[in-house]
């Protein structure tokens, strides 16, 4: 029967190897002159199923295994006013200064054969130096009366533009005062002192640019930022926001770190440029004929610049500010890189857009990270994410470091103290250690306040984590 059949061409020795035998053939797809498009291959489609199901498989079970972190409120602690620290700051620079010129133009007085009953040799200081001194470190006290006065008196709507013509005639006021010393300063030393003069002029441009602002305020809490958003000056405040979403937090972080080191340079700063023109500036104008202990000298310069650091720091980073940075390095979170073979471990892909929990395993630019944070945003690998975890994950080392500078500040003058046998050496170190323990009750407050807090806060993240 077979035989009759082929010879008869009804059925064809070459069968379509897609036709199921029994099968109807689609005759006229294959006589169709269109070319469809390939189909994948059927490794390739189970791949990307696979690797789908993966991905949201890895998102189901990262989201599942997030944990929160939990925020305890710091108590409110004692602030400065604005005006109150600057007070403070003007009465301990002209305090420091007048000791300096202590230092260099004290007498004998208390002698029988003394020329002179005076305990420093006021003929021998040049009053338009003290009046350029004065002209510096006074500025900020001025302007911050002057800017509490227009702001209790005058409405908020007109309180900007007040405040420019405010900086503006402040700054001609200054300049003024300052080009009329230095003319008369020229009149009796060499030239070459006056750049002495004029180099933080140098350093404060290289630093603020053409920005008034900081020469007249001090950043303090809580501080303005401007920031360009969609073309428009927009200003922000450091505050805090919880939030789920990496991008969310990673900005904020920028916008807060970015805060921090303006705070950090205008204190470099201000205490640079109180201890130069408080300590350093007397001795430079000083009469070449004139005696005077340079290793004393040298020390009171440094115990000023110390001084003004640590107030600076105290009331730029109060414990409130502190708490808004610790807040956003828990959400930020922290990587570590495993170093070794890792070719077996079951790993994930780093993804900026996903928010991973305690413990995950990513791979990121060829490398092998592990999540140590609570909630992990940051980037694996970001050296800026990495220092702003590692400063603010816990205040109170940050605070506790100013505390041991501070420490040490007061153990060196108490121990120069008892060293001293000149009375314009007690007299100069015991007037420095009043400021030092102001500062000493001050850190030691924010401390244990910090660590306590800091304490308990962990204890919860470690039994909600468990």
């Amino acid at each position: 029967m077979w035989n009759i059949l082929l010879q008869k061409g009804t059925i064809s020795r070459s069968v379509d190897p897609l036709v199921m035998p029994g099968g109807r053939r689609n005759i006229g797809r294959a006589s169709s002159n269109k070319l469809l498009p390939p189909s994948p291959p059927p490794n390739q489609l189970l791949n990307d199923d696979a690797h789908k199901q993966k991905t949201s498989r890895q998102a189901d079970n990262t989201s599942s295994r997030l944990i929160s972190p939990k925020h305890v409120p710091v108590p409110g602690v004692p602030q400065d006013a604005n005006i109150t620290f600057e007070v403070i700051m003007f009465v301990f620079t002209g305090v420091t200064a007048f000791l300096q010129f202590l230092h260099l133009y004290r007498t004998v007085w208390w002698l029988p054969q003394s020329y002179t009953r005076y305990t420093m040799n006021f003929y021998l200081i040049d009053p338009y130096l003290v009046g350029f001194i004065a002209t510096l470190l006074c500025r900020r006290l001025v302007y911050c009366a002057f800017s509490e006065a227009l702001l209790n008196w005058c409405p908020t709507s007109l309180w900007p533009i007040l405040q420019q013509l405010l900086r503006l005639l402040m700054l001609g006021l200054v300049l003024t005062l300052l080009v009329w010393c230095t003319y008369y300063i020229m009149q009796s030393h060499p030239i070459v002192n006056i750049f002495y003069l004029c180099y933080p002029i140098s350093v404060y441009f290289i630093l603020f640019g053409l920005n008034i602002n900081p020469f007249f305020e001090v950043m303090y809490w809580p501080p303005p930022m401007k920031m360009e958003c969609k073309g428009k000056t927009v200003t922000l405040k450091p505050l805090h926001n919880c939030s789920v979403s990496p991008q969310a937090i990673r900005e904020e972080v920028e916008v807060l770190k970015t805060d921090f080191n303006s705070r950090m340079k205008q204190v470099l700063f201000s205490s640079f440029l109180n201890a130069y023109y408080a300590g350093f500036v007397p001795c430079c104008f000083a009469q070449s004929f004139l005696y005077y202990d340079v290793y004393w000298a040298t020390q009171h310069l440094a115990f000023v610049w110390v001084g003004c650091f640590t107030m600076y720091v105290v009331q730029s980073y109060p414990v409130k500010y502190c708490d808004v940075l610790h807040r956003a390095a828990l959400h930020l979170g922290h990587w570590a890189r495993i170093e070794g073979r890792t070719s077996h471990i079951p790993t994930h892909v780093w993804a900026d857009s996903t928010l991973w929990h305690q413990g995950a395993l990513v791979k990121h630019c060829r490398e092998l990270y592990k999540a140590e944070g609570i909630t992990n945003a940051a980037e694996p690998g970001n050296q800026a994410h990495a220092r702003f975890y590692a400063l603010f994950n816990n205040p109170s080392v940050f605070v506790c470091s100013l505390l041991g500078l501070q420490v040490s500040l007061v153990i060196m003058q108490i121990v120069t103290l008892f060293r001293s046998s000149e009375w314009y050496h007690v007299v100069s170190v015991v007037l420095l250690l009043f400021a030092s323990y102001y500062t000493l009750y001050k850190l030691s407050r924010d401390y244990l306040i910090c660590w306590k807090v800091y304490k308990a806060e962990q204890m919860i993240q470690e039994k909600i984590g468990g």
